[in-house]
């Protein structure tokens, strides 16, 4: 049997996830703000986007390490052809560092770390932006001239998915950080903010993962397993 992976398939697969996942945080968050009693409230750490080691934690870490896999094997595919490869390995290394941060909250190690030497506050209440700020500064300076080295329509997505991924990780984060210096975190506002983040992140995470399978398609050919029976 053989199957062979489209990229229109998967990015409706991935979509089908999220909306699933969105519904039952979305049902979850109205329900905890009606009943307003956090005590039989337990059961939303599996299922609330603000929470780590749950279900949409865990979807998004695997999403991520999915783009981390595709960006291995172009990697190889150039390595192996004698083309250019290093910045293709460099987004592998990063999004292997991104799913790691998604499933152990690295980002939140380091701001516990950097509290000790400064305390910020207002959309810097969250010390760790600062830190991921000047990495992403240097991220996007490295790798300016490496979108020119691709075909429009991909280059064109990456900057799609790249968009949407620092509008939530960064833009959203910061306007909760905000809400959660001023208010707390337990507040309507910021629980739309937090949603709103983690939504903009999967969906950038879809579009990224759909470019790099067509980008695939155009430079290896298509992608597909094949499972074997061997009868003894």
């Amino acid at each position: 049997m053989q199957i062979t992976i489209q990229p229109n398939t998967v990015a409706k697969i991935m979509l089908i996830i999220i909306a699933v996942l969105a519904f039952m945080h979305l049902t979850q968050m109205g329900l905890y703000y009606y009943i307003d009693d956090t005590n039989v409230f337990d059961w939303i750490k599996l299922i609330d986007f603000d929470y780590e080691g749950n279900l949409p934690s865990l979807y998004s870490a695997a999403a991520i390490l999915f783009c981390a896999l595709l960006l291995a094997v172009i990697s190889l595919h150039k390595k192996q052809h004698q083309q250019p490869y290093f910045a293709w390995l460099g987004l592998c290394l990063i999004f292997i560092f991104l799913a790691l941060d998604e499933g152990a909250s690295i980002h939140e190690k380091i701001g516990d770390l950097t509290e000790t030497y400064y305390e910020s506050s207002g959309y810097f209440y969250y010390e760790w932006l600062i830190s991921y700020l000047v990495l992403l500064t240097i991220f996007v300076v490295s790798y300016v001239r490496f979108l020119f080295t691709l075909p429009k329509e991909i280059a064109i997505q990456f900057v799609m998915a790249g968009t949407l991924f620092v509008l939530g990780a960064v833009g959203f984060e910061m306007l909760g950080a905000q809400e959660a210096d001023m208010n707390n975190t337990n507040t309507i506002t910021y629980s739309v903010f937090y949603t709103i983040e983690e939504l903009l992140e999967m969906t950038a995470i879809v579009v990224f993962a759909h470019a790099l399978l067509k980008y695939i398609q155009m430079q290896i050919g298509s992608v597909s397993f094949s499972f074997k029976h061997e009868l003894a």
